[in-house]
Parts: structure tokens; C-alpha cells; sequence
């Protein structure tokens, strides 16, 4: 468990996500994926536990969370896989990048729904050919007979199919901007994706803007401020996320692991009493513990605002990623055929964990930022 790093009010905070999460949701989460959808319960749910407005400031209708109670509130819904969490993240990375970049307009009129979870935020980046490289993108907002209208597809959208308001990202005279869109927009045609390898009930959607008329206050922040902005300060709070919603699914698979390790005989043995064994759970459990310190440290940062914040949080999501995508598959493989069950969070993480290392920044778009910082950090401590 996490506690040893955690203050007594942390420790109890994480317990009460734990059994919120877990008295809700823990034999029912199997049956979600179906559909490829949560369904609404789970959605009006996410809204009437304070969730989805968790992490946004009190001014702003939020909870006014900090990061260690955020993090633990996405490391206890990673326990179910990795769809959860993602609604709330998603919902995070749209409202927080308004209420510190939008207007007084959009604090009184968007942010109290978006607050309070009675509306459902998303937040509209990947094209068909822009994904990691978003100065690519090619959604126009133009200004026709003094209206702006919005032009453009995006793909991949997480929880496209359900969310009420899109933080869309688009050029207007060669500079990136963003702007808010309502689903109910004339112009605006949503069509379902399907056969994804995780994620498999986030709603993921194909999102056409044709034609798409915008009022001029829906446009956030300044000219040009989005790709050095607004999208890093999306970013910012989506990797956090990410890293502890990954550092739940790994907990969770070698929750399921344990007993079975215990009980399971194989030659006359315990499972957990053969080398071949302890070689992989040794790793995994060392690795669970080293993802614990990286996602604490992280949040420890962002609560400072210490200006090592940005590179702990990368380090984090980098590492628990990768540790969550290669430890899920440990933990398939000495679980057998209970670990690849529908029922099996085991089989969800296996799974989700690979879209994780890819959602909100690939492994080589982190190493491509952490590995000068690496290494120039070594260069001040000498």
C-alpha cells in the first residue's frame, strides 16, 4: 500500500476513495466494455460524488482538491482499468485549462455546470493526420460575414459520444487556437469508434465540425496561445492523471495476483515458492513501489508549484506507464486462464495499460523532453 507515504489525513482521504470506488463499482466494472460506452449511471454517479469537479478550484464551483487528493482519487478508480478514471480525467484536463486561461464569461456561464458535474467537458486535440506532432492540426475557424465558423474532423475523442461541451483546438490565420463548442451546435456530427484495443467503453468519437458557427466569446485564451499554452497546461494535469490511474491498475494486478500466489500448487508447490515466480513478482513489486514514490513526488510538486514540477510529473507518467504495461502482462501470464477472464481486472489492465503509454504524450515525445533535462541536471549538480 501507498500509506507509508502519506500524511493521516491523506490516509484517510485514499481509504474513502477506495471504499467508494470499490462498494459502487468492483463487480460491475466487467460489464461495461460492451457497450463501449459507461453507462449513465456511472456518469451521474462520477457527478453526484464530486468527482468530475474534484480537482477544479473552489471559486469555480470545484472541490478545490490539491494534487496528492487528486491523484488518489484517479489511483482508486484505476483500480477498475483505466475507462473510469479517463471520464474524469478527460472532463479535468478541459475544465482546468479553462478556469486558468478562460474569460469572466466562461468562469460565470461554463465553468459552474463543468464545476459541478452537470455537464460533461471533453476536450478535442488528435486529427486523422495530427497526433503527438498538434502543430499539424488542420480544423479552421475562419471569419465569414462577421461569424466565425468551425471546419474540421477529430478523432479519437474520449468520451466524444457522451461529453456536453468540447474544448476544440483549431488554426485561424495560420495561428492554433481553441474554443468551446456545445454538442447541440448545428454542425456538429458525432459518429461512435469502435474496435479499440483498451478504453473500450470510454465512447471514443469521430467529432465533424461542418459548417460549425461559434459565438466570439466561445474563443479561450489569446491568438496563437494554444499550442504553447494551453494544450501544455491541458497536458499538465492529463499526465498526472495518467501516471495515477496507471499506478491503480498495477496495484490492483498485484492485488489479484497474491492469493492466487499463495493457494495456487504447481509440483507439489505454492506458485509463489518457485524461482521463476519470485523472479516476477520481485520485479513487479519493486516497480509498484518505485511508481508509488514517482506519483507521489509528482504531486508533492505540483502542490509547491515547484518549477521541477513539469519534468516529475513526465517521469512519473513515463515510468508507471511502462510498468503498468509490463507487469499487467506478468500478472496475465501467472494467473493463466483466470487472468484472461472478462472478469479479470488483470485482463482490462493488460489491455488499457498499452493506450496509456500512448494517450497524452508517447514514451518518445516524454524521452524527447526528459532526456535533455536529464542530463543538464547532472551538469548543475556538478
Amino acid at each position: 500500500m501507498i500509506d507509508h507515504l502519506l500524511t493521516p489525513g491523506e490516509r484517510e482521504h485514499h481509504g474513502r476513495m477506495l471504499k467508494l470506488v470499490r462498494d459502487r463499482w468492483e463487480d460491475s466494472a466487467h460489464t461495461w466494455e460492451g457497450g463501449g460506452m459507461l453507462p449513465e449511471e456511472v456518469v451521474r454517479w462520477c457527478g453526484e460524488q464530486g468527482l468530475l469537479g474534484a480537482a477544479l478550484p473552489a471559486a469555480t464551483g470545484g472541490g478545490g482538491w490539491n494534487a496528492i487528493e487528486a491523484g488518489l482519487m484517479y489511483e482508486a478508480l484505476g483500480r477498475t482499468g483505466a475507462t473510469l478514471p479517463s471520464l474524469v480525467n478527460v472532463h479535468g484536463m478541459m475544465a482546468q485549462t479553462l478556469a486558468k486561461w478562460g474569460t469572466a464569461w466562461h468562469r460565470e456561464h461554463v465553468l459552474p455546470a463543468l464545476g459541478a458535474g452537470t455537464r460533461v467537458g471533453a476536450i478535442c486535440m488528435t486529427e486523422p493526420h495530427a497526433g503527438s506532432d498538434l502543430s499539424a492540426i488542420t480544423t479552421s475557424l475562419t471569419e465569414k460575414d462577421g461569424r466565425l465558423v468551425l471546419d474540421g474532423t477529430k478523432v479519437y475523442i474520449t468520451f466524444g459520444r457522451r461529453a456536453d461541451d468540447f474544448l476544440v483546438f483549431v488554426q485561424r490565420d495560420g495561428k492554433h487556437e481553441a474554443c468551446l463548442v456545445r454538442r447541440d451546435n448545428p454542425g456538429v456530427i458525432i459518429e461512435p469508434m469502435g474496435d479499440v484495443l483498451g478504453l473500450r467503453a470510454a465512447g471514443l468519437a469521430r467529432i465533424t465540425f461542418s459548417g460549425c458557427e461559434i459565438a466570439p466569446e466561445a474563443v479561450v485564451g489569446k491568438p496563437d496561445f494554444a499550442l504553447t499554452v494551453l494544450i501544455p497546461t491541458a497536458l499538465h494535469h492529463g499526465r498526472h492523471a495518467v501516471a495515477w490511474m496507471a499506478l491503480g491498475m498495477l496495484e490492483a494486478c498485484f492485488a489479484e495476483c497474491a492469493p492466487f500466489l499463495r493457494t495456487r500448487e504447481a509440483f507439489g508447490r505454492p506458485l509463489i515458492e518457485h524461482g521463476q515466480v519470485q523472479t516476477m513478482v520481485t520485479r513487479m513489486g519493486a516497480d509498484l513501489e518505485a511508481a508509488r514514490h514517482l506519483c507521489v513526488s509528482a504531486a508533492r510538486a505540483m502542490e509547491a508549484n515547484d518549477p521541477a514540477a513539469t519534468e516529475r510529473i513526465l517521469l512519473a507518467k513515463y515510468f508507471v506507464c511502462r510498468a503498468a504495461q509490463e507487469h499487467s502482462a506478468s500478472a496475465v501470464q501467472l494467473l493463466g486462464s483466470s487472468g484472461v477472464s472478462e472478469r479479470s481486472v488483470t485482463a482490462r489492465a493488460y489491455r488499457d495499460s498499452k493506450v496509456l503509454t500512448i494517450i497524452e504524450g508517447t514514451e518518445q515525445i516524454i524521452e524527447r523532453a526528459l532526456a535533455p533535462a536529464l542530463v543538464n541536471a547532472v551538469g548543475r549538480a556538478s
